[in-house]
């Protein structure tokens, strides 16, 4: 199983004025559920833990995530209202986030509630802004305590300055996230908010040394590059007709947990021991997988069987 914490909200995207009002195409967002519900179109057993709210807005979450096929039997149902966060594209047509979650209910998590496993999950997901925000954070930081060793413990740190604007604090904190986890997928843009100017392959190898096993660093349209201990490799980009690249990273996030699993990466052991000729399938699936999200609008992230061919090659 693979088990994915973190936030679940709404993205409302900006659309028309209407006389004094405007009008918003709100879509069910939040990294870590989006990474759930990927693992889920791609054919694997998903479970998602998190805060989600009772009203309206939760009721739809907990829903999809039926409709989708992720377990929600570890989810925390509270009064806290649901995060909102509006999205408008920049200058550049990179997605644009400003958020609306004080004591929302994905934040107000803590230690106590955390779930527990007749078997341990085969990998543990976390990221973004939960991993950073309290009294969230300090739970995951509990949970990820309490099973590593159990389960291979993957990290996004998915940075959001609309969140928390105060990039020394993120990049503390996911310097010390990362000798916890075996997995870590960060983006260029976001090592470039939290370390402007720094080799964002010498920051991956920094990271190695202070324990992670795998780090991939995503580089939009330009592909990605993964680094172990015994090797580096990097995969091209694929063109596609770009619709918006909200869930890109997330898709790419899933079908790198899927691809993992595939190739029987299920331990530490295993994960490291990757060869340059299967780390470079792996990545090469997930960029595949990203570029078909980036062709739709929101976070539509591929079924298994719209990644038919590029399943096949992981064999």
């Amino acid at each position: 199983m693979f088990l994915i914490c973190g936030e679940a909200l709404f993205d409302l995207f900006g659309g028309s004025t209407t006389g004094d009002g405007l009008t918003f195409d709100a879509r069910i967002g939040g990294s870590p559920f989006n990474v759930a519900t990927g693992l889920a179109r791609l054919g694997e057993e998903a479970a998602f833990f998190g805060g989600i709210s009772k009203d309206a807005f939760g009721e739809r979450l907990i829903q999809k995530l039926r409709d989708e096929g992720v377990s929600d039997r570890h989810i925390l149902r509270t009064a806290y209202l649901t995060t909102l966060s509006v999205v408008q594209k920049d200058d550049h047509g990179h997605p644009a986030y400003t958020f609306y979650g004080a004591d929302a209910a994905d934040r107000m998590v803590t230690a106590d509630d955390l779930p527990t496993f007749a078997e341990p999950p085969m990998f543990l997901h976390i990221g973004s802004y939960t991993a950073l925000v309290e009294p969230v954070a300090t739970a995951f930081k509990a949970l990820i305590g309490r099973e590593k060793g159990n389960t291979l413990v993957s990290f996004d740190p998915n940075i959001r300055p609309t969140v928390v604007p105060d990039m020394a604090r993120w990049r503390a904190n996911t310097e010390a996230l990362v000798p916890l986890t075996d997995i870590v997928k960060v983006s260029d843009e976001d090592l470039a908010q939290i370390a402007p100017g720094e080799d964002p392959g010498e920051i991956a190898r920094n990271w190695l040394s202070l324990g992670a096993g795998l780090v991939i660093v995503t580089r939009g349209p330009d592909g990605a590059t993964a680094f172990t201990h015994n090797t580096e490799i990097s995969c091209p980009g694929v063109t596609v007709k770009v619709e918006d690249t909200v869930g890109a990273g997330d898709t790419f996030q899933a079908a790198l947990l899927a691809g993992l699993k595939e190739l029987g990466a299920t331990d530490r052991n295993m994960l490291t021991a990757l060869d340059e000729a299967k780390l470079s399938r792996l990545v090469g699936f997930a960029v595949k997988a990203a570029a078909v999200t980036c062709s739709r609008r929101g976070a539509d992230l591929p079924t298994r069987g719209e990644l038919e061919k590029e399943w096949a090659t992981l064999k």
